[in-house]
Order: C-alpha cells, then structure tokens, then sequence
C-alpha cells in the first residue's frame, strides 16, 4: 500500500468520532487534466468507465488509470467526503480509535484501514497501529522501524540499522550522520560494515569510516577524506621499487613490492663493511657472534629456500617467517642476518636489545620488531637488520617500521 501523507494529529488528543457521512458530489462529470490532479483530489486507481477515467491518463493502456502505486510520496491526498449531517447516535466511528489497548484508524465509511500509512502511522494487516517494530512496505520496497508512539524513526539508528530521512533504512549506500559526524556504509542487508574496506574507504569496529590514520592492522594509510590511494612516494623503477630518503634511495622490499626475477645487485659493498664493523663491535663486547651470517640472495636462491619451508611446514606458516621469490629484503643486496657461533640465528634477548640500541649507529635498523606483525607482515626477528644509512638513528628513535615511517603500504600479499 502507498504511504499516505497526512496532517499529523497527536493520538492523545485524538476523540472517537461517530460520523455518518453521505457523500453529496456528482462525480460523473469529473475531469482531470493529469493524474496528479486526480491524486491531489483524492481519486487513484480509475478504470475505464469510472468518474474521471480518460485514455488520456491511462498511459499503459491496460484499462486503469493514476495506479495508486505509481504516485509519488506525499501526492495522493485522500477525498475528505462532504456530509450534509452528523449522526452522534451511530455506531459508525470514523479516525483514530483505541480498542483493548492497541490504536486502529477507520475511514469515512467506518473502515478499518489496513496495510496503509495514515501520516507517519502504519496500520498493519489486522488494522492495529505499528508500534515499537519493523514493517516492509512492498510498495515503496524499503522496510521502516516505528517506535513506541507508532511514528516511524527517521535519521536514527536502530540497533545496527540507520533510518533515513524518509524513514527508508539504509541499504547498500553511504549515509552521514552528524550526531556522530561520521560517514557509515549500510551492507544490503541494511547493518552497518564495520572492519571492512567499502571500495577505497575503511570501516573501522564503530563502523566510522577512518580519516587521517592507519588502518586494517596499519597496513594502510587513509588521507583526511578518508581515502587510501597508492602511495605516490613509491617508484617503481622497473625491476624493483624505491622512495626518496632525507638523505638516500631508499628501496622498497616487503608483501606489496616485488623485485623481478633479474633484479641482482648483490651485495652492497657500503652496507657489507658496516655489518662487519657491527659484528666486530659485538664480539667484543663478549656477544658469542659468528663472522658468518645470511646476506644477499637472488631470486633462484630465495625460491628454493622458500619452497623447502612450504614443504615442511605449509604455505600459511612459511610465509610468516619466509618471503616469497621476489619478495625478499635479502635480493635487496641491503639486508643481513645476525648469526650466532651455534650457527643458529640470533635470539639471544641481550644481543637482541643490543641490536635495537646500537644498530642505527652502523646505519642499519632492526626491519621486524617484535609487535608490529601486522604491519611488516612478518613474524619479529631481532636478527634481520636492514641497511638504511644516516637516516636509519631517525627511524629507529621515532619506533616505527619502514612502512610506518615513509608511510607506505604494508602487511600481508596482496593475492
């Protein structure tokens, strides 16, 4: 049924009317130019022979003209029948009316009105007035709450659903609310995403779309519009990828950005003597250090290394601890692995704090840190250092990853 727009009464003050009304118009000679004339007249539905029909407004040509469902909202104004006397006596009733608790609305003809509006009331299929529940109105396909007055929510919430200022809920569409001063998404099943991506936008656990931070695990970044666009600061360079330091090129190795499989530096020579000058720091200071360790490695080598992991332990888990071919810090010819006399990687928690502090003043950082998983896309290794330069004491003092620091994507593949 179609939603009637009506002058609103308080149902308070609403009396039980006894009208008996006797319709005094001749309507045989009615006329209308448009069908909006007929719906503003209160007349709908006409067929051919009736009072106003015309082939005119029956644009279907199917015999009926100004369907009721065809009108817009708040275009169908009922008739209000004129009466020539008002019978007190009769049982009649005409408006609203409570019985046994619950509000119904009879029309001009003692009628209850049934799956219809009367204003922002629904009467439901037994014509008992909605209240405090959710109805689907076929005809304007959308489902509405009506509170406990029976007046139907507009721009509120309810539970997880948002009514909207027509009293429509939301579906499959971006609403603002600015009690909240929050943009959400309605699913089109009318509940709010919430730790969800919606396009380029990010839900967060409140269902607020994010703004000016890092999101999903940190991974990502959001502008203050609330958009993730790639990062403009990443170059790629053909065979690799890199950014522009304060002082350097810095390249760009983790789960977003590959190196091709003929990307073979080696090792950088710069890096090389500042690791050994690292180790050789180390073991004088007493740290039981091996001057061998894990330096560069080309695609070939990482892709056979990689593929025995997944052979003993599975994908999900080798791709915790062990990059992809391609995908590597190692192919960079800028990473090394601290290795212990055991030939073992080094965990040692003393070594490890070592590394932390004194690292940077070699130009190297520690590249996965223990808590920032999510983000890097690896499991922590107190032994991975990466070579930086002098801007590598700037990264470690701020506690942030790569990632975090040149503000670039991160985390797990993208596939």
């Amino acid at each position: 049924m179609n939603k009637r727009l009506f002058l609103k009464m308080s149902l308070a003050t609403l009396p039980v009317l006894a009208l008996f009304s006797q319709p005094v118009l001749a309507e045989e000679n009615i006329h209308f130019s448009s069908c909006t004339e007929a719906w503003a007249n209160g007349y709908s539905d006409l067929h051919e022979g009736d009072p106003g029909y015309s082939a005119k407004l029956d644009r279907d040509h199917d015999g009926v003209a100004c369907e009721l469902k065809n009108a817009p909202k708040g275009a169908f104004k009922a008739k209000q029948a004129a009466t020539t006397q008002t019978d007190t006596t009769s049982s009649t009733a005409s408006g609203w009316v409570k019985q046994d608790g619950s509000w119904y609305y009879f029309d001009g003809n003692g009628n209850p009105v049934k799956n219809a509006w009367q204003g922002s009331y629904y009467l439901k299929a037994d014509g008992k007035m909605a209240q405090s529940e959710w109805i689907y109105d076929s005809s304007y396909q959308a489902w509405y709450y009506l509170k406990s007055d029976g007046s139907y929510a507009k721009n509120a919430w309810q539970g997880a659903y948002y009514l909207k200022s027509n009293g429509k809920m939301a579906q499959g569409e971006w609403v603002y609310d600015s009690s909240y001063q929050a943009w959400y998404y309605l699913k089109s099943d009318g509940s709010y995403a919430r730790n969800a991506w919606q396009g380029n936008y990010y839900l967060k656990s409140d269902g607020k779309m994010a703004k000016n931070e890092r999101v999903d695990g940190g991974r990502y970044y959001v502008d203050t519009t609330g958009l993730w666009k790639a990062n403009s600061k990443v170059s790629n360079k053909g065979s690799y990828y890199s950014l522009q330091g304060k002082y350097d090129e810095i390249v760009v190795a983790n789960k977003h950005y590959p190196m091709s499989k003929d990307y073979y530096p080696g090792e950088n020579a710069t890096a090389k003597a500042a690791f050994l000058k690292l180790i050789a720091q180390m073991k004088e200071e007493g740290y039981a250090i091996s001057d061998n360790y894990s330096g560069f490695r080309s695609y070939a080598t990482q892709a056979q290394l990689y593929q025995s992991y997944v052979n003993q332990e599975g994908q999900a888990a080798a791709d915790r601890y062990s990059a992809r071919p391609g995908y590597s810090e190692h192919q960079t010819g800028l990473a090394f692995d601290v290795i212990g006399i055991d030939g073992q990687l080094v965990e040692d928690s003393s070594a490890a704090q070592w590394l932390l502090e004194h690292a940077p003043d070699y130009g190297f950082v520690v590249r996965y840190p223990r808590g920032k998983e999510s983000i890097t896309g690896y499991m922590h290794e107190e032994w991975h250092l990466r070579y930086i330069g002098k801007e590598a004491k700037d990264i470690a003092a701020s506690g942030l990853t790569l990632e975090e620091y040149y503000d670039f994507d991160g985390g797990d593949y993208l596939d």
